[in-house]
């Protein structure tokens, strides 16, 4: 790892905040922010949104499951792990378990957060909480919420690598969680 600067930059001072849009799943804002180093101030933009959680669930016999599902905005088929929004208060690993269910149909324990990573940390507010989620078996039929539409697969480890190496996987987030499961 390479050695930083002890000066580190400064926390900019937050002058304000006015949220400018709100939608179903996120809000906009423009917050006037201050630079403490040279006193300059200026508009900035953030998203506001839930955390995410995305769910690495492994069966007993090591596979991991996966989902593919139309996404609206690259308009393609994405391979990916389970996951989505946590509800505000809900507890992560509840909410890892739910979205799993929903999703696949998959439940087991034990469950633990492997990672936290901020998605997008120059305009998203949210956090990304991995999960890992071992002994997965299909318990229940899907729940799919209105405008999910999605099929589950089974990837070795292997095969999961491969995906992404070979670009199968696309979506960032997926292959962070992956990074963090493999690594």
């Amino acid at each position: 790892m390479q050695e930083t600067d002890k000066n580190q930059p400064a926390m900019w001072q937050q002058l304000s905040k006015e949220t400018l849009a709100e939608y179903k799943i996120f809000s906009v804002a423009r917050c006037e922010l201050k630079n403490p180093s040279n006193n300059k101030s200026g508009d900035f933009y953030v998203i506001d949104c839930n955390d995410w959680v995305q769910v690495i669930a492994e069966t007993p016999d090591s596979r991991i499951v996966m989902v593919n599902q139309y996404r609206f905005g690259s308009r393609k088929l994405s391979l990916e792990l389970p996951g989505g929004m946590i509800e505000h208060g809900e507890d992560i690993i509840e909410a890892a378990q739910r979205e799993l269910e929903e999703e696949t149909g998959f439940r087991g324990e034990p469950a633990k957060i492997i990672a936290t990573l901020y998605p997008n940390p120059a305009i998203q507010t949210n956090i990304l909480n991995i999960v890992l989620i071992k002994n997965c078996t299909k318990q229940k039929d899907t729940r799919f919420d209105e405008f999910e539409d999605l099929t589950t697969s089974l990837v070795t480890k292997r095969n999961l690598i491969k995906a992404v190496t070979g670009g199968e996987i696309s979506h960032c987030i997926t292959i962070a969680a992956i990074a963090k499961y493999v690594l």
